[in-house]
């Protein structure tokens, strides 16, 4: 079985709502343990351009904020699973979705 990390960036508005749609499906799964992430707050930055609708900032200007960076495993057969709930429940138009292979000793 293959391992991924995954990593999402969310306003903290709604990091319960996704975290508490991953949980409910199992997800987070290390050994006999679920709903296993973590979570912290970056700093960040994004232009909206033209024909973007931004959640947050406007088209044309560079917008700086604090995200929260949610992040968690998840096995290769869960990958699709995963990613489509993250997409459901977060509110970006663009979400930005890191799956960075892992190595498990």
């Amino acid at each position: 079985m293959k391992l991924y990390k995954i990593e999402t960036y969310l306003p903290k508005e709604a990091l319960d709502n996704i975290k508490n749609a991953l949980c409910q499906l199992g997800f987070g799964k290390v050994g006999n343990y679920d709903c296993c992430m973590s979570w912290h707050e970056v700093n960040s930055s994004w232009r909206p351009l033209d024909g973007a609708n931004p959640y947050q900032g406007v088209v044309n200007k560079v917008e700086f904020a604090t995200e929260y960076k949610l992040e968690f495993r998840c096995c290769d057969k869960d990958l699709q699973k995963v990613v489509e709930s993250i997409k459901l429940h977060h509110p970006y138009e663009e979400v930005c979705i890191n799956i960075i292979p892992l190595y498990v000793i």
